[in-house]
């Protein structure tokens, strides 16, 4: 009972923040971005509640615990790896959404390529790979609340992630999860850095730990050939396609400003910090819980905390990876139902979107429920490969950074083709010499672009949007040969906000 109690405690905190955070939500740009306004430290807790979900927890000591350093050197690898990325991309993202009144990246390209085939394209491409997502976090969910043992079954759990995500994402938006990540982001934090000190509380030597987990698999140590091709191919991959995600990008709109984005990049591999604890625990769980197979193997860090704490700590932890998983969940189905109401539908007024926006979170967190407890499989497919699909927005993102003479409907093409190359590779088991399969998906993407630009290039070169200043050119005010007049929201300048 008294991890039950320590469990609903953090709950009941988030909650309470979750219901704080609807002061001041009135309008529709309050809901979706929090009226342009989070500063450094709630945007910082925002992105970061929103990059580490239940896979922190859950997924990367499992990871470590099946397939070894290769999975931690990936895992870390491709976040480190995007952090510098975003320092530079993500501001001039936001600059890009400050003109044109943008929430959403397909808002962004319609305003920038005048281009209602280029924005449905985008939008489509993220909710295909969005709508999985949600049955990721409440698997994850399931496995870490009924391995800590607190009692609840799998349908009790699932019930309680989705109406806890879904008061947060209907109550005030964007704003829920960013106040809920400080409670999320502690209960995280704390509760691997204590499953951690009890593990080196048993045994603390830490080249002992790792010599019985070698003894034991020999996955201490990364071994040649194809699993270094495919770690590295994947990580490089994903790491370009790191702030693609459409949740985070939604936050980023949240900014105030573009410095503020910058400062907040150079906080987030702080956060980092708590992978080698992680880690730690991931090498001990091998000799420690033996024998975990299959989708088991995602226990080793849940059946470490539960054998280790006591039970106060334990619901501690449980409301730590039920945050995890809950508000990344939310940040979803927000996501979702702005790219439909905004990106989907034409022609909706915006007053109006926050309604259509509530309409769909609910209904897009009901079907999240039958998928997991009724086809849990189902979405297997899209789930491995949603960085695939999101990763292929980054070369209309490159296009509207440096400017081209590539048209909008070519650049709808190149994603189109990516997608469809990422789901034939995966679905038929291509084998590729462990090369990731998402790097000839986005070699296909470029070759369309490319042949393309060659063959049908625009009259007049869009404007590449990291010239300083870069001042509004007369093609983005005027309708362009790529143009249509069904942009489902009208191009609202913006001013910078330096």
């Amino acid at each position: 009972m008294t991890a039950v109690a320590a469990f609903v405690l953090v709950l009941v905190l988030a909650m309470a923040l979750g219901i704080y955070s609807k002061r001041g939500v009135k309008t529709t740009e309050d809901f979706l971005v929090g009226g342009r306004s989070f500063g450094g430290l709630l945007l910082f807790i925002l992105v970061v509640g929103e990059v580490y979900s239940i896979g922190t927890v859950v997924g990367f000591p499992g990871g470590v615990y099946a397939e070894g350093a290769g999975f931690a050197v990936w895992f870390m690898g491709y976040i480190l790896l995007g952090y510098p990325i975003g320092y530079f991309l993500l501001p001039l993202l936001f600059k890009a959404g400050r003109r044109y009144s943008a929430v959403t990246l397909p808002d962004i390209l319609r305003g920038h390529f005048n281009s209602r085939p280029l924005e449905l394209t985008a939008a489509l491409l993220s909710v295909i790979f969005l709508i999985p997502w949600a049955q990721l976090q409440l698997t994850g969910l399931t496995v870490a609340l009924t391995g800590l043992g607190l009692g609840l079954t799998p349908v009790v759990t699932v019930m309680i992630g989705v109406a806890i995500a879904m008061a947060f994402a209907l109550l005030s938006g964007i704003k829920a999860p960013a106040y809920v990540s400080f409670v999320k982001d502690f209960a995280l934090v704390f509760a691997i850095i204590v499953v951690a000190v009890f593990v080196l509380a048993m045994n603390p030597s830490i080249p002992d730990i790792t010599a019985q987990a070698d003894a034991l698999s020999g996955h201490t140590t990364i071994g040649p050939g194809l699993p270094m091709l495919h770690t590295m191919s994947t990580m490089l991959f994903q790491a370009v396609g790191f702030y693609m995600f459409p949740f985070v990008l939604q936050a980023i709109m949240s900014s105030k400003s573009a410095r503020t984005i910058k400062r907040t990049q150079i906080g987030m591999p702080l956060y980092m910090l708590m992978y080698p604890f992680l880690l730690i625990t991931a090498y001990y769980s091998i000799s420690a819980v033996p024998g975990l197979t299959g989708a088991n193997t995602n226990l080793a860090f849940i059946e470490v905390a539960r054998t280790l704490l006591p039970e106060f700590l334990v619901g501690i932890v449980a409301g730590g990876a039920a945050l995890c998983a809950i508000v990344v969940l939310a940040a979803s189905a927000l996501s979702i139902g702005t790219l439909v109401a905004r990106n989907v539908l034409v022609d909706l007024p915006e007053k109006r979107q926050k309604n259509y926006v509530r309409a769909i979170i609910a209904v897009y967190l009901l079907i999240s429920i039958v998928l997991t407890l009724v086809v849990p499989n189902l979405m297997g497919t899209l789930i491995n490969t949603a960085y695939y699909g999101f990763t292929q927005l980054i070369v209309p993102v490159a296009l509207l950074v440096f400017g081209s003479r590539t048209r909008a409907g070519v650049m709808a093409a190149g994603l189109a083709g990516g997608v469809l190359a990422t789901l034939g590779l995966y679905i038929f088991g291509i084998d590729l010499g462990g090369l990731s399969i998402g790097v000839p998906a986005l070699a296909a993407n470029i070759a369309i672009v490319t042949l393309g630009r060659l063959t049908w290039p625009r009259t007049t070169p869009t404007e590449a949007i990291w010239t300083r200043g870069h001042p509004r050119s007369e093609w983005a005010r005027t309708p362009g040969p790529d143009s249509n007049p069904t942009s489902s929201t009208p191009i609202r300048p913006a001013g910078e906000n330096h």
